[in-house]
């Protein structure tokens, strides 16, 4: 099949011929570790960022018919590191965190690629980012973890994706801020994920199968801010086992996935300021064992996923915070989810493309969420759990609806 990945080892094609073939076998035994540590009294804006993977590879093709096979196998731990203290910024402070085990990237402009691809994790993935700020405009931190990631994008091609992704370690990211004050917007992300494909078409046909499987004892996502004051506050976390996105415009899809997690999965976002916020104080978690979510605008749509959940899944969000303008607290919790949506639009001949979709949902773990506010008084007050062990949305809808 043909596919395009774009990692970050470069193989690089001077003058090639219109139709030619490329290989990729990358095998890493040892440890990956990135370190960043920064510890300053006072600066105008601040920054640190640390990256840790295991094997990447990136293609870019440009009106050229191709082949690429690819492997990629890390046994080792892959782990990514991001400790800051910031005593007083007069700007804006950003700590950010990476840590991919494998890694691949694919950019396809005309022509029709063939993507055949294995990736498979076998170590533990850990990204986390630390701050400690005494004061700043805006801060920021943020950590991604994920032992398989694969993304590819599409214009004006043809591009057939056959992906294998095997996860058999665990994974963890982890966002902390605590500040004394941030006179405008706190933020912290964290996300996590076992296994993780996307592609983006535009003009494009899409033709994908893919199989991922996750086995590892955890996939943990963690944010949490504490901020003695700040104007507006927002933490996220996401977790998934496994995840494909298929998002195309004006061209045919044609996607057959099946996925299987036992891995347990757990979302943890909290937010905690000390006094008086004019702003919004919000936390969201977001967990999922299998999900799958396909969209597509003007064109036939077929899907075909099988989804199979064994481990259990958790959210939780919590907000504490004084008097404050408004006072969010959002987590969901699902076993499986599944996703297709068709924009429809009529050509010239009066044809309405189709969404033609089976689909196959199996869960075994329990599936848990949570949302806590606590305040002495907000102007706006919102709090929602969600908690399902399997879901199946469809739609298709005209344009501009």
């Amino acid at each position: 099949m043909r596919r395009v990945l774009t990692l970050l080892v470069t193989t690089a094609l001077i003058g090639a011929p219109a139709a030619y073939a490329q290989s990729n076998n990358q095998y890493n035994a040892g440890d990956a570790t990135a370190v960043t540590d920064v510890e300053v009294g006072w600066a105008h804006d601040a920054g640190a960022t640390s990256i840790a993977s295991g094997n990447v590879v990136t293609t870019t093709q440009e009106d050229n018919d191709s082949e690429l096979t690819s492997t990629q196998h890390m046994d080792g731990d892959t782990t990514a590191e991001a400790d800051a203290t910031v005593w007083t910024a007069s700007g804006n402070v950003a700590i950010t965190s990476a840590a991919v085990a494998n890694g691949g990237t694919a950019i396809i402009t005309g022509g029709s690629s063939e993507i055949d691809a294995e990736q498979l994790g076998h170590g533990d993935t850990n990204a986390s980012t630390a701050l400690r700020n005494g004061y700043s405009v805006n801060a920021a931190t943020s950590a991604s973890a994920s032992n398989n990631t694969a993304a590819v994008s599409a214009q004006n091609a043809e591009v057939r994706v056959l992906m294998d992704q095997e996860s058999v370690g665990s994974v963890s990211a982890q966002s902390e801020l605590d500040a004394d004050i941030v006179e405008d917007q706190a933020v912290s992300g964290a996300i996590a994920n076992a296994n993780n494909l996307s592609i983006g078409g535009e003009t494009a046909t899409v033709l994908n199968a893919t199989r991922q499987n996750a086995s590892g004892g955890s996939v943990t996502a963690y944010s949490d801010i504490y901020a003695g004051s700040a104007t507006d506050a927002s933490g996220n976390a996401t977790a998934n086992a496994n995840a494909v996105t298929i998002d195309n415009q004006w061209g045919y899809v044609n996607a057959a996935i099946e996925q299987n997690a036992t891995t347990n999965v757990t979302a943890d976002s909290y937010v905690t300021l000390g006094s008086d916020f004019t702003g919004f104080a919000s936390a969201g978690a977001y967990g999922v064992g299998n999900q799958t979510m396909v969209s597509n605008m003007g064109s036939d749509t077929v899907m075909d996923v099988t989804q199979s959940n064994g481990g259990d899944i958790s959210a939780n969000a919590a907000v504490a915070a004084e008097d404050g303008g408004m006072a969010l607290a959002s987590s969901a919790a699902y076993g499986n989810t599944i996703t297709g949506s068709l924009c429809v639009s009529c050509d010239a001949s009066g044809a309405v493309p189709s969404l033609t979709a089976s689909s196959s949902q199996t869960n075994d773990g329990d599936v848990y969420s949570s949302s806590v506010i606590r305040s002495t008084g907000a102007v706006t007050v919102g709090s929602t759990s969600t908690a399902i062990g399997n879901a199946a949305t469809y739609q298709v809808r005209p344009p501009g609806g």
